[in-house]
C-alpha cells in the first residue's frame, strides 16, 4: 500500500491541454457525431479538419475509439483573455450580419 508521503500531490494548477488534429483510422471521413457525443471542445482547422482541445484522457478515449491523434502543440491552461468575450449587443449585431434578410418565425 502507498504511504501518504508518496501519494501523487494535488499542485493545484490546471491539466495540461493540447490542441490535436483528429483523423479517422480506417477512413479519411470522420463522424463528426462520434466527436460531438464525447462532448470535447474543437477548435477551427486551417486546412479544413477537425481540431480538439483535450486533455491526455480524453486522447486516450479517442484512440480507444479508432481516432488517430496528432498532437500539434500545448495550449496553456488559464482563463480566456477578456478581449475574446463578446458582449450581448456585439454578438447580437453578428448574427444579424449574417441572418439578415431572413425571416424569423412569428413575423408578419
Amino acid at each position: 500500500m502507498m504511504a501518504a508521503e508518496d501519494a501523487p500531490q494535488d499542485t493545484g494548477r490546471a491539466k495540461a491541454r493540447y490542441e490535436v488534429i483528429l483523423r479517422s483510422g480506417a477512413a479519411d471521413q470522420i463522424d463528426m457525431r462520434r466527436v460531438a457525443d464525447m462532448d470535447l471542445d474543437r477548435v477551427p482547422d486551417p486546412d479544413g479538419g477537425v481540431r480538439l482541445l483535450v486533455d491526455m484522457e480524453e486522447a486516450a478515449r479517442l484512440v480507444e475509439s479508432g481516432f488517430e491523434v496528432t498532437i500539434v502543440q500545448a495550449a496553456p491552461a488559464g482563463p480566456l483573455d477578456s478581449s475574446l468575450i463578446m458582449d450581448d449587443d456585439a454578438a447580437a449585431a453578428w448574427l444579424d450580419e449574417r441572418l439578415g434578410g431572413t425571416e424569423q418565425k412569428g413575423e408578419d
